[in-house]
């Protein structure tokens, strides 16, 4: 036990750790540090939302010890993929930063509500007389709407005021959505929960004007609605 515990003995496996790491760790550590790879990197601004090119990237050597995993290491893993989010000049490209064209329209739709190009949602009383309609009318749906006004000899006639209007949801008395009832009553197994689907309210995505135009048809009780069939 002595010979353990002497200075001499300790001194001797310090010296035998020392050499294991300079002989064997050390050189793996630094060629590592030494090797080098390819990177994506930007060779301009690239707006979010843009379609990538080949002549908008440009592959880098740089030092492949630290690097991030997910940085883009290929230029097909990268043409014809959408910048999620800005993306500037000399910048390295990460998969995370990209996506795909109907990936990049979901999240935008999600953010904006296809609020673009100056449109704007509008939420009007379902028209009584469009009540079959309203029953089976769901978010997505494309339906025209008509100005029915009653003349002096008693007819009825129907001029089509806006074409192919686009709804965004449609809401019971309490503002529930019924796409969302719907969701709920099929994910619920043994669901006894009364759920009320009878349509109420419906919301238009369209125009400043074409609301207009829905707000004073519904005030004068002259708006009439027939589907047209849903998007996708």
């Amino acid at each position: 036990m002595k010979i353990f515990k002497s200075k001499a003995f300790l001194g001797v496996v310090c010296l035998l750790a020392a050499a294991a790491v300079a002989f064997l760790l050390l050189p793996q550590l630094y060629t590592a540090r030494s090797s080098i790879t390819n990177v994506v990197q930007a060779t301009a601004d690239i707006p979010a939302g843009t379609v990538i090119t080949e002549d908008m990237i440009t592959l880098s050597e740089v030092g492949s010890y630290g690097l991030p995993g997910k940085v883009v290491l290929n230029k097909d893993d990268a043409v014809g993929k959408v910048a999620a989010e800005p993306l500037y000049r000399g910048e390295y490209l990460w998969s995370s930063r990209l996506s795909d064209a109907e990936a990049y329209e979901a999240m935008e739709n999600e953010q904006t509500k296809g609020l673009t190009d100056g449109n704007c949602l509008v939420m009007i009383e379902l028209p009584k007389t469009s009540a079959a309609v309203a029953s089976v009318l769901r978010a997505g749906g494309i339906v025209d709407a008509y100005e029915c006004t009653e003349q002096q000899d008693g007819s009825v006639s129907a001029a089509k005021i806006i074409p192919s209007l686009h709804v965004y949801d449609i809401v019971n008395q309490r503002l529930e959505s019924l796409d969302e009832l719907d969701k709920r009553k099929k994910e619920a197994e043994n669901d006894n929960t009364s759920y009320d689907f009878e349509p109420k309210y419906i919301v238009f995505r369209c125009t400043e004007q074409q609301a207009q135009t829905l707000m004073q048809l519904e005030r004068e009780e002259a708006l009439h609605l027939t589907l047209r069939g849903t998007e996708g």
